[in-house]
């Protein structure tokens, strides 16, 4: 447990959470502990406020619901499979007394919101070393998923706008986020009214159906064990024990991207509907070609690409599916000889994800160095990212 309270200390509480199953009271027990030093009473209002949010988007209640007294707000977290959200009593009494109280009751569906998005591992996970925190951009793209969750679940429990965007005004600034884990104020407001406006619309989010489909434990168990091996993978390389028995870096290679693809195609064979599963086995497929030189121009074309069109067909709105897509034709770009149609190909999907999510600066980013490949206009790109935060190719490359 000691090194568990030590990782907490540097890893963002919000983005600890993902698991299906109930149970884990006494976990709970030492994760108060570390939070407050407080045991746990178990309160009827808390379950009010939760059945609340839980009511308009159809979800079921798979959360261990747990008072931890002086912490002032909800934190969202997992241990041992087991998804976990603390609460102060008095922040949750607000929630149920006051019907008015809509800061209060937003901020707790922007935690149910990061469990719902499956945002990270459960700290089982990260305490293994094999992975590490969200980067920074990571966490703020994490954030305004959470917020998105917020202003669909506010808008159909009856809140204005301006209700529903309420808390974060009263936290957030427009100071530069660059080296924030969270995004600036105008972010978080257009984050807060694009979930807002789908709730009004009847619309699902581009990251989360809200209303239908949920991942099974046994499937997000699956995509947790291939999260962490390629993780691993992509930090430390191949171990000395796979060296080992493969005889070279590139046979040791092979197997390690071969047991992160069974790892991702368990996934999918338990929950056939699981996005996220096949965003990341398509990704794999890509890196294993593109970085490490061990598959071939086939395994992109016909694996990668296929699992991206698969994430496309079940999400149509996913802005993820179509920057995988990018990736993947940016890869044939190099495998076939510099061929400049798949790299026209790559800034087509890279346009598709900007129009879903014209918030992302990474997207502009990116989309602005495929076009300075090909002698294209790419300043115009580079400066909307640096609008979004993301400065670094607009100071190198335009100013």
């Amino acid at each position: 447990m000691k090194k568990l309270l030590l990782l907490l200390l540097c890893v963002p509480l919000i983005g600890l959470g993902q698991a299906c199953n109930y149970g884990g009271s006494n976990d709970a027990s030492e994760l108060c502990k570390f939070y407050q030093g407080n045991e746990f009473a178990s309160d009827r209002n808390a379950d009010i406020a939760l059945d609340r949010i839980l009511s308009v988007t159809g979800m079921s209640k798979r959360f261990v619901l747990k008072q931890c007294s002086d912490i002032s707000n909800c934190v969202a977290t997992s241990y041992k499979g087991i998804r976990y959200i603390l609460y102060d009593k008095d922040f949750i009494d607000a929630i149920a007394a006051n019907t008015n109280s809509w800061s209060n009751l937003s901020i707790l569906a922007h935690e149910i919101g990061h469990h719902v998005n499956g945002h990270s591992l459960d700290i089982i996970v990260y305490a293994s070393e094999t992975i590490e925190p969200p980067t920074l951009s990571e966490s703020r793209q994490m954030e305004l998923e959470a917020d998105e969750y917020s202003g669909f679940v506010m808008s159909k429990l009856g809140a204005t706008l301006y209700q529903a965007q309420e808390a974060v005004r009263l936290i957030c600034t427009n100071e530069d986020d660059t080296y924030s884990s969270h995004p600036k104020l105008n972010k978080r407001l257009a984050a807060i009214e694009r979930g807002y406006n789908k709730a009004l619309n009847n619309e699902a989010s581009p990251s989360t159906d809200y209303s239908s489909h949920r991942t099974n434990s046994q499937a997000m168990f699956y995509y947790n064990q291939a999260m962490g091996k390629r993780n691993y993978l992509r930090k430390n390389g191949v171990s000395q024990v796979d060296l080992n028995i493969y005889k070279s870096i590139e046979g040791a290679k092979m197997r390690a991207y071969s047991e992160i693809i069974e790892d991702i195609t368990l996934a999918i064979q338990k929950d056939r509907k699981f996005v996220n599963a096949y965003l990341l086995r398509g990704r794999v497929y890509y890196e294993q070609t593109s970085k490490d030189k061990i598959g071939s121009r086939y395994t992109v074309e016909t694996l990668a690409i296929n699992d991206f069109k698969t994430a496309i067909r079940l999400e149509p709105t996913n802005s993820e599916a179509y920057w995988g897509m990018s990736f993947a034709y940016l890869v044939l770009y190099g495998a076939y000889g510099k061929d400049k149609i798949n790299l026209e190909k790559s800034i087509l999907y890279l346009t598709k994800a900007i129009n879903l999510d014209p918030t992302n600066g990474g997207f502009y980013n990116t989309r602005g160095s495929y076009k300075k490949i090909l002698g294209l206009n790419y300043c115009e790109d580079y400066n909307k990212a640096c609008d979004l935060g993301f400065c670094d190719k607009y100071f190198e490359h335009c100013e």
